[in-house]
């Protein structure tokens, strides 16, 4: 089972809105964010933060993915004052024009695509956590996929153009970016990658207690089965699965089957809670009912109410 391909099938991105930001330095702003957040930079390069994080440089040719920013800024230099992009831009005119254009003087100039986007399914936030605030992915040194520049640059194409069906086509093609995203977090074995489901798939018997537990959530699976499963002691699976995904074997199996849960209420035709209930490795609608509202913070009933 490919679980990476199982769980962006779940996952989808819708975007809302790219545009261009058209800077010379020098500039600082501040950026408000209601939804994740994805940056090309095509041009020149700059530094960036996500709420408190510490500045990360991007050049170009450089992705960078942000999943859940309350804001993030965009410099020219680290110590350049910031200011709200509003200042320069309203939320209006950028949706209009898809256009920011700043010229601070006489410094090099920067271009970046900047798009928004939401996932298609509220309860891909139990997956998303998992994400740093800041994927960064490098244009120089990509010798794994050599269509990446090309990539970003059809979406840069795109995207000054403003040509009809650009919007479709750039979503379509910003989710590409977006799996080749969560894919570099399966191979980081950086000494400062956190815990996460992504991570631990890179280890050859906890990721494969994981797809054993995605392949089968119905399953009624203990540790001890898990730790059998990929042989391993008991103690020693449960150990390592703590420190590479940051949670213990039966939480994570109790999100992956909300994740599942939330993704059959919209089955067509409907399929009954009890079934979903079934499906997902509880024997009772009243036992599904009180996980799920642990989970989610609110019943299944209200859940898929919620879902129009």
């Amino acid at each position: 089972m490919d679980v990476l391909a199982h769980m962006m099938s779940l996952m989808r991105t819708k975007g809302s809105l790219y545009g261009r930001l058209e800077f010379s330095a020098p500039f600082g702003f501040r950026f408000p964010a209601d939804d994740g957040v994805c940056l090309i930079v095509t041009r020149g390069s700059c530094f960036l933060s996500v709420d408190d994080s510490p500045l990360v440089p991007v050049v170009g040719g450089d992705f960078v993915l942000l999943p859940a920013p309350k804001q993030y800024t965009i410099r020219s230099s680290p110590e350049i004052s910031l200011r709200s992009i509003l200042e320069v831009s309203s939320q209006e005119a950028f949706h209009r024009t898809r256009l920011i254009t700043f010229d601070g003087g006489q410094g090099p100039a920067t271009s970046i695509v900047a798009g928004c986007f939401s996932l298609a399914s509220p309860e891909s936030r139990l997956l998303v956590k998992h994400l740093p605030s800041i994927v960064h992915l490098r244009g120089s040194g990509n010798d794994t996929t050599p269509w990446f520049p090309s990539t970003l640059q059809f979406i840069a194409s795109e995207v000054s153009q403003n040509l009809p069906g650009g919007t479709a086509i750039v979503d379509r093609l910003a989710e590409v970016l977006f799996v080749q995203a969560m894919r570099s977090r399966i191979g980081d074995s950086s000494a400062t990658a956190r815990p996460s489901w992504l991570h631990a798939l890179n280890d050859p018997q906890i990721g494969e207690a994981i797809q054993w537990m995605y392949a089968e959530p119905e399953r009624a699976w203990t540790v001890d089965e898990l730790a059998r499963r990929v042989s391993m002691s008991r103690s020693a699976f449960a150990e390592r699965f703590r420190r590479l995904t940051g949670e213990t074997p039966l939480g994570h199996l109790t999100q992956w089957r909300m994740v599942k849960a939330g993704n059959l209420m919209r089955a067509t035709p409907p399929l009954k809670l009890a079934e979903i209930a079934e499906a997902v490795g509880y024997e009772s609608e009243s036992s599904f009912g009180k996980a799920f509202r642990r989970v989610m913070g609110v019943s299944p009933g209200k859940y898929r109410a919620d879902l129009g």
